[in-house]
């Protein structure tokens, strides 16, 4: 970390030097509980005070003569970028500078080649790497405690937010390096367009009528037009694909598998809210008050754009579901043509409302500002594209039909939105946004609970004979939770038949107890410094799709310290007792202790299967409880010798 921190902060080194994600990346390992978080930050200071005092004596030193050294001999704009930020900003320019990654190794330099006082330099570099630090380290150590945090609930949560952000970031990074590298050689590529066309006037008039050399926007629209291109090439070949049923297609009922295994309660949580701001009431109600603003500030003709690219889209949309009829990997989650899977309605409806939006706000913002705007567009889109496919509403290949053909519209269209004389609206970008955050968070406070409703996975009953279940029947239900990689987490070692609520009583009268729910102000009791175990809120585990429908925790020893407890957590075993119907639970006790996770204070499993039963065992003595052993069970954890409680209420 101090090389890392040295070289990122040297001049010209620094320049090339990943340091960011390095430290991210410790930062992450810190949250995990790998490494210790004071000698990383003390080692990152140490390096950012000593690579940025390297280069202020360099500048120093060399100061005129680095005008003609490599590489400032070959790019001067890097040395005049450092001297005009620190003109510009004075001794306040190496604190800023340090958070900038282009300006980082030059401001030093720049300082002391406008010869700043070295002890007023000693004292902001000190200052600035005493700031810089926890700010690059934090980050990462609050990423991999939550990581942490998902791991302990169930590793598909870990999984998949691990998966959303290197989506997300790779999304925003491809849409900054695709706009910068085609921006710079837009303008190369529309004279050699043009200059093909002067020697080919049939095949070259649409081009040069497209890319007037007098218009400042030949460059956006050469890119425009080259998406589309691109984007036409990819909505036909899916569509090929889908219709002959060809690899890709095949390749949709894997991956629909595979998705559906990383599905959390709070996974769904997430992503049910993610796909409601692709709902059509969101779009819609976003579009009537965008095209009424439009309108009432005189912007008629951008007005009429975004309307006909939300009515067209929606309507070849419909046109192609209705053509190619595909069912939707759960046919029942809507009725009428809406039941039809191929193209995402959500995807192509999103790629067309806030794309489109984007090309309108971009053509307002200076240019070398438009990726940002393009970016934030790609991740919502990206977002509810991602969300359809997690939710099971689409295969993959209907949301890339849907994202390709969304696109080519917003191209099409954004080609006659830039080739015609429109004024770029004021303020669109306010309002839309506003627009956007005001109807869709009012959808979502509406109507979060019926979405969760509706694409909440279904599960099969299991129908067991009410003698043959305490005699071996018991075994044919699940025998431990387990996690992505196909191995054993901790045993279902409890079965329960009856009510619930009977369940709970018992336990009380025993002196089991509800924990705190892990929500709210309950959080914050993780980061007290010395906390009680049983004041602390538990950890809820996934199985099979869902959060404990009870947990009780009994402390142990009775008004000991406080750093031990059992704790019983039951699930739904999606199982009856027949005749008579009578609801199967399933269950997990083990025992808890103390583990503290950089600043965190958990309750964390600790096995101890055995001594948990015993002390849970007292609790059912009268509700036909007896001890039975699953065969093989101790083979697949050491810390279990396959005991199984089987308990029912009278």
């Amino acid at each position: 970390m101090f090389a890392v921190a040295l070289l990122e902060s040297l001049a010209i080194v620094g320049l090339v030097v990943p340091g960011a994600v390095v430290m991210l990346a410790a930062g992450a390992l810190v949250g995990l509980d790998r490494l210790d978080l004071v000698p990383l930050l003390a080692a990152s200071v140490a390096g950012a005070f000593i690579g940025d005092g390297a280069s202020f004596w360099l500048g120093r030193r060399y100061r005129d003569r680095l005008e003609d050294m490599w590489p400032f001999r070959r790019h001067p704009a890097w040395l005049s970028r450092g001297r005009d930020f620190f003109v510009r900003h004075g001794g306040k320019s190496v604190i800023l500078g340090r958070f900038i990654g282009p300006l980082r190794p030059l401001v030093p330099l720049a300082a002391g080649m406008m010869r700043m006082r070295p002890a007023s330099f000693v004292a902001i570099n000190f200052a600035s790497a005493l700031l810089w630090a926890p700010a690059y380290l934090l980050p990462g150590v609050v990423f991999g405690a939550s990581i942490a945090l998902a791991g302990a609930v169930a590793t598909r949560l870990a999984v998949l937010l691990v998966a959303l952000a290197a989506a997300a970031w790779v999304t925003w990074w491809l849409t900054r390096y695709a706009f910068l590298a085609l921006s710079p050689r837009a303008g190369r590529l529309t004279r050699g367009v043009l200059t093909w066309a002067r020697g080919h006037p049939l095949a070259g008039r649409l081009p040069r009528d497209l890319l007037d050399p007098s218009s400042h926007e030949a460059r956006a629209l050469l890119i425009l037009g080259s998406i589309l291109v691109f984007a036409a090439w990819l909505f036909v070949s899916i569509l090929e694909d889908v219709v002959s049923a060809d690899p890709l297609v095949r390749a949709d009922h894997g991956l629909h598998e595979l998705v559906q295994g990383l599905r959390t309660p709070w996974g769904d949580r997430i992503m049910v809210f993610v796909t409601q701001f692709g709902d059509g009431v969101v779009i819609a109600g976003m579009a009537l008050v965008v095209v009424a603003w439009l309108l009432l500030a005189g912007h008629r003709r951008a007005g009429a754009y975004l309307g006909a690219t939300l009515v067209f889209g929606q309507l070849a949309a419909l046109a192609i579901k209705f053509a190619v009829e595909r069912p939707r990997p759960v046919p029942s989650l809507y009725d009428g043509i809406s039941e039809f899977a191929f193209p995402s309605g959500h995807a192509t409806m999103a790629m067309a409302a806030y794309g489109f939006m984007a090309v309108m706000i971009a053509r307002g913002t200076q240019p070398a500002r438009r990726w940002l705007v393009f970016a934030g567009a790609a991740l919502l889109i990206g977002a509810i594209a991602l969300s359809r496919v997690y939710l099971g509403a689409h295969w993959l290949s209907d949301t890339l039909g849907g994202l390709s053909l969304g696109l080519a519209w917003v191209c099409l269209l954004g080609i006659a939105y830039y080739r015609h004389p429109v004024t770029a609206p004021a303020h669109l970008a306010p309002v839309a946004v506003a627009a956007i955050l005001v109807i869709g968070g009012w959808h979502v406070w509406h109507n979060h609970g019926a979405g969760l409703e509706r694409y909440a996975q279904r599960s099969i009953t299991q129908h067991l004979d009410a003698g043959e279940w305490p005699a071996g029947g018991w075994q044919a239900l699940p025998g431990f939770r387990i996690d992505m990689g196909g191995d054993y987490e901790q045993p279902l070692n409890l079965q329960w038949a009856g009510g619930l609520a009977e369940l709970e009583r018992r336990l009380e009268e025993a002196g089991w107890r509800r924990p705190a729910d892990a929500g709210g102000r309950t959080l914050l009791r993780w980061l007290a410094p010395r906390p009680r175990l049983a004041e602390l809120p538990v950890l809820p585990q996934v199985h099979d799709g869902a959060h404990p429908a009870l947990q009780m925790t009994l402390s142990w020893p009775p008004g000991g310290d406080g750093n031990m407890q059992f704790l019983v957590r039951v699930w739904p075993g999606d199982a009856v007792l027949d005749p008579g119907g009578t609801e199967v639970w399933l269950g997990s006790v083990l025992r808890q202790r103390a583990r503290h996770l950089t600043w965190l204070t958990l309750p964390w499993d600790d096995a101890g299967y055995a001594t948990s039963l015993a002390r849970l065992a007292p609790a059912l003595e009268g509700a036909r409880s007896r001890l039975v052993t699953r065969p093989g069970g101790g083979e697949s954890t050491r810390d279990w010798d396959g005991s199984v409680l089987l308990a029912g209420a009278p």
